[in-house]
């Protein structure tokens, strides 16, 4: 039979609904931006909102809670714990964390063997997530700048095959020199004149009237 171990759980209540995360990495970062390794969403919440330190204790560890990112830059409206608020705090097993006033989350610790609490995450809205080490480098925007969503990139997708495309040029006609259109122009004035030459000398001459007589 498998002995028990402590696990270490948030459950997390914000617009987008309620979820249970497992804790058991070192560092975990929390906000409304997608980078992080718990995402919340709700109004007063910062990008980058807090930091979960995992500690060592005599039972095992506990987690701390800290007010901003890895850059020791404080969230716009700060964390309340049990209706306190404050910098950092040691998490005891039934603390209610609020994240900007409207976000909420309980710690809280179970005892179960491997087994059992596996089948407790499967009948619970659980959340598996990836820890976020303190030294990624993450973007600081102002707080009062509007949040963007960012897209997930998927770098395993499959592209589309290439289609061949059959371009046809069409050849343009070779440029006309000037010198050439004076040739057209004045062989069509010299033809214009021989006709016209032509038509003039082919025209009878006019009849002369008879010599009239005098009279007598």
């Amino acid at each position: 039979m498998d002995s028990n171990s402590e696990y270490h759980l948030l459950n997390i209540e914000d617009e987008t609904g309620k979820r249970t995360i497992p804790l058991d990495a070192a560092t975990y970062s929390v906000g409304r931006d997608a980078s992080n390794a718990i995402v919340i969403q709700g109004h007063g919440v910062s990008r980058q909102h807090a930091l979960l330190l995992r500690l060592p204790s005599p039972s095992g560890y506990r987690y701390r809670i800290v007010d901003g990112n890895a850059d020791g830059k404080r969230s716009a409206n700060g964390i309340l714990v049990n209706g306190k608020r404050v910098q950092s705090h040691n998490l005891n097993p039934g603390d209610e964390i609020s994240f900007g006033g409207h976000v909420k989350a309980h710690y809280t610790t179970v005892s179960m063997a491997e087994a059992e609490f596996t089948k407790y995450l499967n009948s619970i809205n659980y959340h598996s997530i990836k820890a976020v080490p303190l030294t990624t480098t993450a973007t600081i925007v102002d707080e009062e700048q509007e949040h963007e969503g960012v897209e997930e990139t998927n770098f395993n997708a499959v592209p589309p095959p290439m289609v061949e495309k059959t371009v046809r040029f069409t050849p343009s006609p070779p440029p006309q020199s000037p010198l050439l259109w004076i040739v057209v122009i004045a062989v069509t004035v010299a033809l214009v004149l021989g006709i016209g030459v032509a038509v003039w000398q082919q025209q009878p001459p006019p009849e002369q009237a008879p010599p009239t007589q005098p009279k007598s």
